[in-house]
């Protein structure tokens, strides 16, 4: 078995700390301290039992569906992005972390139409804004696969208890929501062992609003050449082409493409040099 990565490390960590209240187990009510008033730039359901943090998107419906202006989660969401850009989706995203272990099963790969990748910020603007505003329902966490993996299926499994009536809180069973949303997670795990990320690229609405500040980020990705050997194209987990891809609203900045010596990673804060973070 090979070593992990540096960025296999950081995937792994993130979704074992981010998922770490254990308390869940033996109380069987979802996590509710103070630590869940915190997001983290990446889909961390709050449904989940075990969730410490808050993930962004479920805030971000929740100030929508409340008539609240979201001050905390533009400030938020803007500090990571205008930082790092979509780098978080590549380092520390649980689901991020999951897409790329079963894209590597043995399986003949679909490639993703590049129009298809439109299709998150309709999601981000319809499911996550509009329709959350309009009806006051949480409308893209009803069927997030992300949260039916997290928090759907250990609340089907075990049924956590309601802190205020301690009582099941689904006291007949899941309802039909549950078993749409499972059809839809099995869909996309089977997906995601054909093609490269394609929640990420297709439908996550955290990465759609990340994107808007890939170019003008503080870390970017740079190719300043290309000698055609295809480095970059082949080991990038968006099958992105850096060199004609500059700056790529999809760009989730692993650096798996900074193996190629005409590939690097930039900052103001150090020079400009290689840097290989990329799989052994």
């Amino acid at each position: 078995m090979l070593p992990l990565s540096l960025r296999r490390l950081s995937q792994l960590s993130s979704t074992v700390l981010s998922n770490s209240y254990l308390a869940s187990v033996a109380t069987k009510s979802v996590n509710t301290n103070a630590l869940k008033g915190i997001c983290v730039p990446f889909l961390n359901c709050y449904a989940c039992p075990g969730a410490l943090f808050s993930c962004p998107v479920g805030a971000l419906q929740h100030f929508s569906a409340t008539h609240v202006f979201p001050f905390y989660i533009i400030a938020f969401i803007g500090l990571v992005g205008i930082t790092v850009g979509r780098m978080a989706c590549g380092w520390i995203c649980p689901f991020g972390f999951l897409q790329d272990i079963l894209y590597k099963i043995d399986s003949p790969k679909v490639k993703i139409p590049q129009l298809l990748t439109y299709l998150k910020y309709v999601i981000l603007v319809l499911f996550v804004v509009l329709l959350p505003y309009l009806t006051g329902v949480c409308w893209f966490s009803q069927f997030c696969p992300a949260g039916t993996l997290t928090a759907g299926l250990p609340w089907a499994a075990w049924n956590p208890t309601d802190p205020l009536t301690d009582r099941p809180i689904l006291p007949s069973g899941p309802g039909v929501l549950f078993f749409l949303s499972l059809v839809i997670l099995c869909a996309f795990l089977v997906w995601f062992v054909v093609s490269k990320r394609p929640f990420c690229r297709v439908v996550c609405p955290l990465g759609a609003m990340f994107s808007l500040f890939n170019g003008v980020s503080v870390v970017r990705v740079e190719a300043y050449r290309c000698d055609g050997c295809d480095t970059c194209r082949s080991t990038c987990p968006m099958d992105l082409n850096v060199y004609l891809d500059q700056n790529s609203k999809e760009c989730i900045k692993c650096l798996h493409c900074t193996r190629c010596e005409y590939v690097r990673m930039i900052t103001p804060f150090t020079s400009p040099e290689r840097i290989v973070a990329g799989e052994k």
